[in-house]
């Protein structure tokens, strides 16, 4: 998806026609990194409604030679989830030995694709993990400004994309619907 300048421009001056077709252009991009992040999906319009209003309130300060719109306007997403998980769900961290095998509905999991897999994965996931997890494998942040989005230390960001990764791996017999297939 390409942005025209002269859209971006106009939404600079406030043009209301402009925001529309800007909001239009954006929405399924932002609400595919909504559904990734926030682990609370009922609170997928206030994210999204969050998102647009810091979009909107702040793309004077947009610099085009720095990036895409949509890169940029992603990142505002991703910060709006991250803060929207810690402020309104406020969900724990849970330790990694603490977290027990799921019993999968095998019916459902084959019916799935491998993304929507990942997906439920992720939302299983401890919510630390799945933060770092997202943002460097998904978003391709590196561990540097993963660091400074979740205000922790790189080594801090690194242990728990290592501690995601193993996770999965101990999970995947357990969600994997290709190894449910095979059961059959």
């Amino acid at each position: 998806m390409h942005i025209e300048e002269a859209l971006i421009h106009s939404c600079k001056k406030n043009d209301s026609n402009a925001q529309k077709r800007l909001y239009t252009m954006l929405l399924p991009y932002l609400r595919a990194i909504v559904n990734r992040y926030l682990r609370d999906t009922s609170y997928e319009k206030d994210a999204l409604q969050e998102s647009f209003v810091k979009i909107f309130k702040t793309i004077e300060c947009y610099e085009e030679q720095k990036g895409a719109l949509k890169s940029w306007a992603a990142r505002i997403t991703i910060n709006t989830c991250l803060n929207l998980n810690k402020r309104v769900i406020g969900l724990p961290t849970e330790a990694l030995e603490s977290i027990g095998h799921l019993q999968p509905d095998e019916s459902k999991y084959q019916l799935e694709d491998r993304k929507a897999v990942l997906n439920k994965m992720l939302k299983d996931m401890p919510p630390d993990f799945s933060d770092v997890f997202n943002l460097f494998v998904i978003e391709g942040y590196d561990h540097k400004e993963i660091a400074e989005i979740l205000s922790i230390e790189t080594t801090l960001s690194r242990k728990r994309l290592s501690r995601a990764r193993v996770w999965l791996r101990w999970n995947e017999q357990t969600i994997n619907p290709s190894k449910l297939a095979k059961k059959k």
